[in-house]
């Protein structure tokens, strides 16, 4: 699709790990993209205050990470937001958004965007789905529930009833978050796509041309064990699959 009249060669809805690590990957091989989240001040966040991590080669994790490693071996999650969200701001071809996805684009059964809350329509060639946890979630914390993905953050409520109705499967995923620093733990209940609707390597839809999804959004096979590499990993080769989906 010609990327001038789409507006973009490809649209990655969420900035956690996985969706970072495909924009600006995607951007680096010469794609139009946009990033759009709920929330770009917590974009790569970190499960953790700090963490050890190993960055797979030529990645975006690679390319900040050997700053901001402490004595221990450690790398503090806000200096790694910072990191990251700078190095998403400078890399040519890559435009990121704070907004909220409420559907999909479909134009002559392919996917060619976007539909947000705010109303403004963002086309792309490809569009993929890097949601995480954030699809029907539903945060539980004691006796209270809210409508969100992470503390303070809404979830894709009406992007999860359209993607339903168009017949994709899902199954139920919960996350846990221990307390921190005095602070209450909760529980997130969630959906993620069956496997099998977003196939690895490619991570392609078979159902809807045009749209794409990896990362915690979409149930693990068991082939690789959950982790920030794993996560990388995903988008690395999602953002190889829009490359080539972009001829």
């Amino acid at each position: 699709m010609d990327a001038q009249a789409s507006g973009f060669d490809a649209v990655v809805v969420g900035a956690g790990i996985t969706g970072c690590e495909a924009a600006w990957r995607s951007a680096r091989a010469g794609l139009r993209v946009l990033l759009v989240t709920t929330s770009l001040d917590t974009s790569y966040n970190l499960a953790r205050d700090a963490e050890r991590l190993r960055p797979p080669e030529r990645s975006l994790m690679a390319e900040v990470v050997p700053g901001l490693s402490g004595e221990d071996g450690t790398v503090r999650n806000f200096a790694l937001h910072r990191a990251v969200k700078q190095a998403l701001e400078f890399e040519p071809g890559l435009h990121t958004l704070q907004s909220t996805v409420s559907g999909l684009l479909v134009d002559g059964g392919r996917v060619a965007g976007v539909r947000t809350w705010e109303g403004i329509d963002r086309k792309a060639g490809a569009t993929a789905l890097c949601v995480g946890s954030f699809l029907r979630a539903r945060l539980h914390i004691g006796d209270v529930v809210e409508q969100q993905g992470r503390l303070s953050e809404m979830a894709y409520d009406d992007l999860y009833l359209e993607l339903e109705q168009r017949g994709f499967r899902f199954v139920d995923v919960r996350f846990t978050a221990p307390a921190v620093a005095g602070s209450l733990p909760y529980e997130v209940s969630t959906r993620a796509f069956e496997a099998e609707e977003f196939p690895a390597p490619a991570h392609a839809s078979w159902r809807l041309p045009g749209l794409f999804a990896a990362g915690a959004c979409v149930s693990s096979t068991g082939k690789e064990p959950p982790g920030y590499e794993a996560a990388v990993r995903q988008g690395m080769a999602l953002a190889d699959s829009l490359v080539e989906a972009a001829g």
